[in-house]
């Protein structure tokens, strides 16, 4: 019995491997034009088995770049049934960070990756989702503000359907209208971001806008690079682990709603 027990034990471990080793095998190094031109913008791709088409989702990295798990984020999106790119702002343009300044290349980057998507045959264009972290939060919120009227969105094509930010600058948005489904999580903690700006952003929307604050979280709760907590450039980020698997469950429940047929 016991022989048995683990041997299926050890055949559930092997295929899981598999699994992870084709997931990483999919995974594919993409560039495309920032919607504002002038630059090559880089990012990697993960695709759901099948052959679609997709929703699809545009994630957008905080200010210190890529996260470690960047990976694993998109190989979780794909699961979910979505085409995920994970847009590097920074490789083409040589930065490292960008917390003391201003990104605004962000928004045309995000723009470009969605155009990008569209063409895909594997993507609904009808179906695409943005989803950012921090700075890229602070992006996804200004694409939800500026709903199918954005500048940099290409007259009849394509638009984001819905944004999610994880834990954003909700100050920098303080008097805006968001224009599409949009889903807000940050910690109750998060002295970056403060959870008080996120819940009077949630409070001025005439629409529905989710908003998960999670107690005892700090700024960076989802990243397993930061278990125990670190300051980084003057900011407290502190990995949480009950916060990070609720906010993935928000998360997919929230681009389901949004991305429905």
């Amino acid at each position: 019995m016991l022989r048995r027990v683990l041997r299926r034990y050890i055949m559930a471990a092997l295929l899981g491997l598999l699994a992870c080793a084709s997931a990483a095998a999919a995974d594919e190094v993409v560039s495309f034009t920032s919607a504002a031109g002038g630059i090559d913008v880089r990012g990697t791709l993960a695709r759901p088995e099948g052959r679609g088409p997709f929703p699809a989702v545009v994630l957008l990295h905080s200010c210190l770049g890529l996260p470690a798990n960047r990976q694993s984020i998109e190989d979780q999106i794909a699961g979910w049934g979505y085409v995920a790119l994970f847009v590097d702002d920074f490789g083409p343009r040589g930065l490292k960070e960008t917390c003391t300044v201003d990104f605004p290349e962000g928004a045309s980057d995000a723009f470009g990756a969605l155009a990008f998507l569209a063409r895909l045959g594997s993507v609904d264009s009808s179906r695409i989702a943005v989803v950012g972290f921090s700075q890229g939060a602070d992006t996804a919120l200004a694409i939800a503000a500026s709903g199918p009227n954005s500048p940099l969105a290409t007259p009849g094509g394509p638009t984001f359907k819905a944004a999610a930010a994880f834990y954003p600058p909700c100050a920098n948005r303080s008097d805006a209208e968001l224009q599409i489904p949009t889903l807000i999580l940050v910690g109750a903690l998060d002295s970056v971001t403060p959870a008080a700006d996120c819940r009077q952003l949630a409070k001025r929307q005439p629409g529905s806008v989710g908003l998960v604050v999670y107690p005892g979280a700090d700024h960076g709760f989802d990243l397993p690079e930061f278990a125990g907590g670190r300051r980084v450039l003057g900011m407290w980020l502190k990995y949480d682990h009950e916060a990070a698997q609720h906010s993935w469950a928000e998360l997919r429940r929230f681009l389901a709603r949004s991305l429905a047929r």
